[in-house]
This record gives C-alpha cells, structure tokens and sequence, in this order.
C-alpha cells in the first residue's frame, strides 16, 4: 500500500488493476486532487475513495463511489463487488479494453457494452493478436466459419456495432482501424 498517489501508481506493475481504493481518510484530505491524478492515469478503471469524517470531496473528481469514514468493512466488500465485473476468468484485456467472454461484455474507458456472440468472437480475435492485420477473408473464416467472402456486408456491420461499443468517437476510430482494400488492425496508442 503506497501513502501517495505518485508513488503508488509509479509503482505498479504495467497492467491495470481492476479496481482503486484512495484512502484519503488515512492522510487527512479530502482526495479531490488525489483523486483527479488517479482518474487521469487510469482512465476506466473503477474509483473508491475513502474520505475522512466531515469532508465531502468535489463531486467531480472522478470517483465511482465515495465512502465516508466510519463504515463497516461490509459496506466496502459491497461497494467492490458492484464495482468489479463479474466473472473475470474469462475476460481478456488488452491496453484499455476488457472483454468479458463469460458475460459478453465490452470495457473501454469505462463505458461497459453488451455484444451478440459474433461481435464477441469478432472482438477477441482482434484483442489476441493486437496491431496485427486481419484480412477480411480471415475474420470472415474465424468468426463465421465459412470460406464464403462473397457478400462481406455483415462483417462491416459488425465492425460499426464493435465501433460503437469501444470507440470514443464511431466515426473517427482510435482502435479498430480500417485499412483499405486489405482488412481491419486493431491499434493501441502508445503511451503519451
């Protein structure tokens, strides 16, 4: 447990958590900033903060959910098992998307999508072989298991129903990138 903020994030390993817990009580603030500083690093990712008797953080500093000491350990497992997905055995991430194969939803920048079972497979074939390009030939077998390329018009709705769902902005995708003429590549930014 780190008592800054720096610190702690600094000295995480490179995959996300799953879940923050601020403990701003312990430190006698009310954790907007630390809260701020967190929320921009780890964008999506479900915020706890512990703030201390009598304060209220800003409520726009960026936590999912505020608790204010004093409070039963049960009402923090509550707060976390709603926070967390469910199931995540089965989810597979890759930079800020969490698939949840079990559930059939999508993560991204915490906004939380549900898919239909190709959009799924059509996800998680892009996220096991990120920056790689995917003919469309190659989705089509992968995802519809068929050889048949006549009629690509489905998987083009799929990839505007996957755009939807983990894209910012649809029309001008970050992640699921077309490339003409040859197939889709799923793109993560590097780091800023």
């Amino acid at each position: 447990m780190a008592h800054k903020v720096d610190a702690s994030l600094n000295g995480m390993s490179p995959a996300q958590p799953d879940l923050v817990i601020l403990d701003a009580a312990s430190m006698q603030t009310t954790g907007t900033r630390m809260c701020r500083t967190t929320r921009s690093m780890l964008d999506g990712i479900p915020i706890i903060l512990v703030a201390p008797q009598g304060t209220l953080p800003d409520a726009g500093c960026g936590a999912n959910v505020t608790l204010i000491h004093p409070f039963t350990p049960r009402k923090l497992l509550n707060r976390v098992a709603r926070l967390l997905p469910a199931d995540e055995r089965f989810a597979l991430v890759t930079g800020p998307i969490r698939l949840n194969l079990a559930q059939r939803t999508v993560r991204c920048h915490g906004r939380e999508s549900r898919l239909t079972p190709k959009q799924a497979k059509l996800l998680e074939v892009f996220m096991r072989g990120p920056g790689r390009l995917m003919t469309r030939e190659a989705l089509i077998r992968q995802v519809w298991h068929t050889d048949y390329t006549g009629d690509t018009r489905t998987l083009d709705v799929h990839m505007s129903w996957l755009r939807r769902a983990i894209e910012p902005d649809p029309l001008r995708p970050r992640y699921l990138k077309t490339i003409r003429g040859m197939g889709y590549r799923l793109d993560l930014p590097g780091p800023s």
